[in-house]
């Protein structure tokens, strides 16, 4: 295992990889209602000892109420946010795997490679990531697009690119 063999596309998709993950773990949609009890959390300030306590419980069932409503990649339970999981762990893996297969020393014959590979998962997860922003689960006048969503598109593009410029180089020979 030599790391003097990774590109700088590899180290990028691989980052990008692990950065992948935990914005899998990130609220990726809410409903209004859990916005609302988002901001009557954030606006609660218990004082004191027993003066407090109302406002405590009110916070505490606010935070609740608001954990209730998010969905992560992970807790989405349409049959389209399966397959986005899929795709979304398919392009974070052969990202991984292109990097520790170029350390290892594996060459293999373009254009069948892990790098073209990585790069065609993270395309078609990115699809349809935007997709689901557009179309978003539940009602669409109910639900919220919250941060994980857009950041998961971004990742994506970055793990395409870096995975594409991979691609590039080792059909250049100079991979």
């Amino acid at each position: 295992m030599n790391y003097s063999r990774l590109l700088r596309a590899d180290v990028i998709a691989a980052l990008a990889a692990f950065v992948l993950l935990f914005v899998m773990a990130m609220d990726w949609y809410s409903t209004a209602a859990g916005d609302e009890a988002r901001r009557i959390e954030s606006i609660s300030d218990p004082q004191g000892a027993l003066g407090g306590e109302p406002e405590r419980e009110v916070q505490e069932s606010a935070s609740i109420a608001a954990e209730e409503q998010e969905k992560n990649a992970w807790q989405a339970s349409g049959a389209i946010d399966r397959i986005l999981v899929v795709l979304l762990l398919a392009a974070a893996v052969l990202a991984l795997a292109a990097a520790y297969l170029r350390a290892a020393g594996k060459r293999f014959s373009p254009p069948a490679t892990p790098s073209a590979l990585a790069a065609l998962a993270a395309v078609v997860a990115g699809l349809v990531v935007a997709y689901r922003i557009i179309q978003e689960p539940g009602l669409d006048d109910a639900t919220v697009v919250k941060a994980g969503a857009p950041l998961a598109l971004i990742v994506l593009g970055v793990i395409a690119l870096a995975a594409r410029a991979a691609v590039r180089q080792e059909e250049a020979g100079s991979a």
